[in-house]
């Protein structure tokens, strides 16, 4: 029996993303467990430098078997998903379920790649994701898998008075929240790290060393930085993102409704002034925070739902081949 190559078909970035990072991620753990998978880049040279890896990575054209390998696509590619042909096997890597109408027009061909029937599955991030694209199409087969936090590169480090922030996405928000808090003179004897273009291991040291992260992510996927800085021992104030409701819920953080700059600003102020007063009252609820993030997002478990996800799907792949007649003819 053929053994099906996993074509991971991403995005040529040159700049910070998660999602890039875990689309290589995902295609380590397949190799390490017994697939065959690749990350395959539209431009010849193309290179992923912002963090480490050893992936497997190659160029279009990809070398696709008719009926057997699988091109896994990501949700921003929308309707162009549908155009790799009608015996070419497909699965959806939805990092943002609320990005997946992103690349379809208003006006014009309504086609979702959801409804097409090459399309085999689709793997999510988290719970509220699979909840979310449930919803919306509920034949078709879900899978959600875990992101692992790198023990490695997130654990606390001796804490100063300083306070990081992401800048990736509501900049608007974060204008609003720092220069707010600068006019009420609540970041002096403060120093704020802005996050911006750093590699994973510059990014990992300023959260390891920083008493506080400001979230500003919303909607999400998942919540990659805020629980990369839960795992580095930061008191994390902000946006939960729907996703980010998994591990930022009981007391772990301080949840901002989204978009409630009041809200920010206040409960920014009362952390700022109870840490100064005492850091050691946030001792108890950080070290839980850490142990949460480090326990629920391990590598293992990461593996487990990686390699689970995919052997349900070949599955159930080969068991539907097998039943068509062509195939049986063939």
């Amino acid at each position: 029996m053929q053994k099906p190559t996993l074509y991971f078909f991403t995005p040529d970035l040159p700049r910070i993303l998660g999602g890039i990072k875990q689309i290589y991620r995902h295609v380590d753990v397949l190799n390490a467990n017994g697939f065959d998978a690749l990350v395959v880049h539209r431009k010849k040279g193309f290179k992923v430098s912002w963090f480490e890896h050893n992936t497997r990575v190659m160029y279009e054209p990809a070398p696709m078997r008719k009926n057997l390998d699988v091109g896994v696509f990501p949700e921003i590619w929308g309707p162009k998903i549908n155009g790799w042909g009608k015996e070419i096997r497909k699965v959806i890597f939805n990092q943002n379920a609320y990005y997946t109408w992103m690349s379809q027009p208003l006006k014009g061909p309504f086609n979702p790649p959801y409804l097409n029937p090459q399309v085999m599955a689709t793997i999510v991030v988290s719970e509220d994701n699979r909840q979310f694209l449930k919803c919306m199409f509920p034949r078709m087969p879900i899978y959600r898998i875990n992101y692992s936090i790198n023990p490695r590169l997130y654990y606390p480090e001796p804490k100063k008075r300083q306070i990081c922030v992401m800048l990736r996405k509501n900049i608007e928000d974060v204008k609003q929240v720092l220069h707010i808090l600068r006019l009420h003179r609540a970041l002096e004897g403060w120093k704020v790290v802005l996050i911006d273009k750093f590699s994973e291991a510059q990014t990992a040291a300023v959260m390891r060393e920083s008493a506080i992260f400001l979230n500003f992510g919303s909607p999400e996927g998942f919540g990659l930085p805020p629980a990369e800085a839960m795992a580095a021992g930061c008191i994390v104030i902000g946006y939960d993102g729907h996703a980010g409701r998994e591990f930022m819920d009981q007391g772990r953080a301080d949840v901002v409704p989204f978009g409630d700059i009041l809200r920010f600003i206040q409960t920014t102020r009362s952390v700022i002034w109870q840490w100064e007063v005492n850091p050691a009252k946030f001792a108890a609820r950080l070290e839980t925070a850490r142990r949460s993030i480090h326990e629920d997002y391990s590598q293992e478990r990461e593996r487990e739902s990686i390699v689970g996800c995919w052997n349900e799907i070949l599955a159930i792949a080969q068991e539907k081949q097998q039943r068509t007649p062509d195939a049986a003819a063939a």
